[in-house]
């Protein structure tokens, strides 16, 4: 996942080859200049509204704003803007298309995220809860967590404590991504914490993630595997 610094750093560049002021971005998107400054800068997180309103201004952001870091899934969904937009016109009519069947990774969460629209959100709710495959659900999930809205919270909070195909999918999803394991070895780091290769590595970086106040899923599967660590830690 990007750092705020990346984030931020990769907004003011496009801002400035655009030629847009920080005054006028701040005017356009409805944000005081020093909220969009501290962003910029590192000192705060975007939010995806904060990158849907750079790029409605600006146009698509180049593709440095897609790579961050994606779980080890040999199958892990990967697509060009071309067709994650396609992918994002798909969701919003209805067909959830290759979310069904393939484990989405973070590029296409945060894509999604950005580029749904009020339908495609909705369509996001309902499969999070009746997705015909455990990956569709997963994704769902994954997508509705980037989006940051406090309304979902409950439900993303319920998902995982309730379906246990999801539950184990983000956790492996979490492992995988924070410590770029393979993907059969984080599996196993689920199922059983002591065999992780480095406990006190990984317990660091699910630290971060157990605080984040923008993904729900993230703070979630941080703050479950923390506590299965423990008795790792402890040893």
């Amino acid at each position: 996942m990007f750092s705020n610094g990346e984030v931020g750093s990769t907004l003011r560049q496009a801002r400035k080859e655009a030629g847009v002021s920080l005054t006028a971005m701040a005017r356009e998107l409805y944000v005081s200049k020093s909220h969009l400054s501290n962003i910029e800068a590192g000192r705060r997180p975007a939010t995806v509204d904060i990158v849907r309103g750079y790029e409605k201004q600006l146009g698509p952001i180049g593709d440095d704003m897609l790579r961050r870091r994606d779980i080890t899934h040999p199958r892990v969904m990967t697509a060009d803007r071309p067709t994650l937009t396609e992918l994002a016109r798909s969701i919003d009519n209805g067909d959830p298309g290759v979310l069904a069947t393939a484990p989405s990774s973070r590029t296409v969460d945060f894509f999604l995220a950005a580029k749904l629209t009020e339908p495609g959100i909705e369509h996001m709710r309902v499969w999070v809860r009746t997705g015909h495959t455990s990956t569709l659900r997963a994704n769902a999930l994954a997508v509705l967590a980037k989006l940051n809205k406090a309304q979902d919270t409950a439900l993303i909070i319920d998902v995982l404590e309730s379906d246990k195909k999801v539950k184990f999918l983000s956790l492996v999803s979490e492992v995988s991504k924070l410590t770029q394991w393979d993907w059969e070895i984080s599996k196993q780091v689920v199922r059983e914490p002591a065999t992780a290769p480095d406990a006190r590595k990984l317990a660091k970086a699910l630290t971060k993630e157990a605080l984040l106040d923008n993904d729900t899923e993230s703070r979630w599967c941080g703050a479950y595997l923390l506590k299965e660590l423990v008795p790792v830690l402890g040893k």
